[in-house]
């Protein structure tokens, strides 16, 4: 029998319901194989760096490819100024530029914010720019008129895809963080009123992506579809923002 703190919230059952339920409430537990986002990549990465980590558009990119590129970049935003848990706004749409941001912002230790750049309003988009104070925007090109119309004065715009970072070292930057610290932050549409902002910690995201059922029987060469907007979250467990 455990002990009466297990009994909160069940006191209107009988003794033995109450113990019934106690003994048989609780399932085996499962250790999730790595507390962050970035880790559990860059393990696919070491086993499997020569298999296709994205197709897009009729091209490749391989695990290995993929986590250079974004060690770089992480590395050069780090060489910017960016420090760990700030947050950084990430105005894309669907490409390997996406991939490598994202996999850079969180190998920094810090959280990306995706907005669609095609979708996103002008309106919007300067809200969460502002609402995040993120210090940093990385953007695709074609996008870079806009935020640069939306973004406050002190921030720095990074261009995806142009190889700014081309010089930066290639190994994988130290940054320590933790499952409870940020991962990403998604941003509300915002039809009933300003958007608003929820954070997902890594530890949400790799309970509910690397165990079972959400992981959903994938693995090592198992295709994946992605259509939907960059910054659908698809309803993974939200902490409260």
């Amino acid at each position: 029998m455990g002990s009466s703190s297990e009994f909160q919230g069940i006191s209107t059952l009988s003794t033995k319901d109450q113990i019934l339920f106690t003994r048989f409430a609780s399932g085996p537990t499962a250790i999730v194989p790595h507390n962050v986002v970035h880790k559990a990549f860059e393990h696919q990465v070491d086993e499997h760096p020569s298999l296709i980590a994205a197709r897009h558009n009729g091209t490749n990119i391989t695990y290995a490819d993929l986590d250079v590129e974004a060690n770089r970049l992480a590395n050069y935003l780090i060489g910017c100024g960016l420090k760990p848990r700030q947050r950084v706004c990430l105005v894309v749409q669907r490409s390997f530029e996406m991939l490598v941001g994202i996999f850079a912002i969180l190998k920094c230790g810090c959280q990306y914010v995706p907005m669609d750049g095609g979708v996103v309003s002008e309106e919007a988009l300067q809200h969460t720019l502002r609402d995040t104070s993120a210090s940093f925007v990385l953007a695709l090109p074609k996008f870079e008129d806009k935020v640069n119309r939306c973004v406050p004065q002190e921030a720095r715009i990074v261009c995806l895809g142009t190889n700014e970072e081309v010089s930066a070292a290639r190994h994988r930057p130290a940054v320590s963080i933790s499952a409870a610290d940020g991962a990403y932050a998604i941003y509300t549409s915002g039809s009933t009123g300003k958007p608003k902002g929820v954070d997902v910690s890594h530890g949400n995201v790799t309970n509910a992506l690397l165990l079972d059922p959400g992981k959903l029987g994938i693995a090592p060469g198992t295709k994946v579809g992605q259509v939907l907007n960059v910054s659908f979250d698809m309803g993974k467990p939200l902490d409260s923002a």
